[in-house]
């Protein structure tokens, strides 16, 4: 009787698990959180390779010093040719329609289309140039268009919803796979930034804070607080707390109880900001609204109608 009543529970159990696993990953559900992040992380990249259009002729032509991450490889000749650095005139104008691509994403035209060949130019750019600095934000945005790609992100404040349905704030159910996987990608983000701080020997002093407000990437407010030559166990203070903050984030962003989630959103905008003022690393600001995607999508749709007087259907 025991063993039965035990088999049943483990049943119940299961099929709660799969319950809840489909209702996580594959339930269908309203698109405005994902739609928001389309506009915001679009328009994100729009102002971040917009900065590199002066530089197009030094980065990504043959008239800069740019080694391609193929040369390093054993290749075809044909692969070798198309990823070879192009005159500038093309390079300018493959350039162009990369940024031509974030405004119809950030638009919502064609955005599924527009977030593919956004993919593919930054896998270009990334053998072409960018490998040299290996940035992980970078390899970041790539892998977000690539999801992007194969989102419905445009069915909610777009052209695509106001050629179709005569508004902008007309919107149609998706599936909410798109939104759970550049979530638990950002976590994951998270979660290794912060397993690396916790175990690298660099990272077991204040010191590396120190020297990093008188490094390269210093701005003018960190050359001013160095200046006020703080003992370094305050810098140790600072680092503990950058670290716990880190390995606690890629789990608190999901606690929607309590407004537990929204404290930690109001830590990585200030966190992600600080970082920014002093330290000139400012790529990181976009994760700022990505905040979004670990809302509950049916409850943002349901706030948004209510300060939208109804005009959301």
């Amino acid at each position: 009787m025991a063993v039965r009543t035990l088999q049943y529970l483990a049943l119940g159990l299961s099929l709660e698990f799969q319950k809840a696993w489909s209702r996580f990953w594959f339930r269908t559900t309203h698109p405005h959180a994902l739609a928001l992040f389309r506009i915001a992380f679009g328009g994100f990249l729009l102002f971040y390779w917009s900065l590199k259009l002066p530089h197009v002729d030094a980065l990504f032509s043959e008239e800069g010093i740019v080694l391609p991450l193929v040369w390093r490889t054993n290749v075809p000749p044909a692969l070798l040719s198309l990823f070879s650095p192009p005159p500038y005139p093309i390079a300018l104008l493959i350039f162009l329609a990369l940024l031509a691509v974030f405004v119809f994403l950030v638009a919502g035209l064609f955005s599924r289309a527009a977030a593919g060949v956004a993919f593919a130019l930054s896998v270009y750019y990334w053998i072409l140039s960018l490998h040299l600095f290996g940035t992980s934000f970078d390899r970041l945005f790539i892998f977000m268009l690539l999801v992007l790609a194969f989102s419905p992100a445009d069915r909610a404040f777009s052209l695509a919803m106001k050629l179709k349905h005569g508004s902008f704030l007309a919107w149609e159910p998706i599936s909410i796979l798109p939104q759970r996987i550049l979530a638990v990608q950002v976590a994951a983000t998270y979660l290794g930034v912060g397993w690396q701080k916790l175990v690298l020997p660099d990272w077991q002093s204040g010191e590396i804070l120190a020297l990093g407000f008188m490094g390269r990437w210093a701005t003018a407010p960190a050359w001013r607080v160095i200046q006020w030559n703080l003992p370094l166990w305050m810098y140790d203070a600072m680092i503990a707390v950058v670290k716990g903050f880190e390995l606690l984030l890629p789990f608190g962003v999901w606690i929607q109880k309590w407004k537990i989630q929204w404290w930690f959103f109001l830590g990585t905008a200030l966190f992600f900001s600080n970082v920014a003022l002093f330290l000139a690393i400012w790529w990181f600001l976009v994760l700022i609204p990505a905040n979004i995607l670990f809302l509950d999508p049916d409850a943002l749709y349901r706030w948004l109608r209510e300060r939208a007087n109804g005009q959301i259907h």
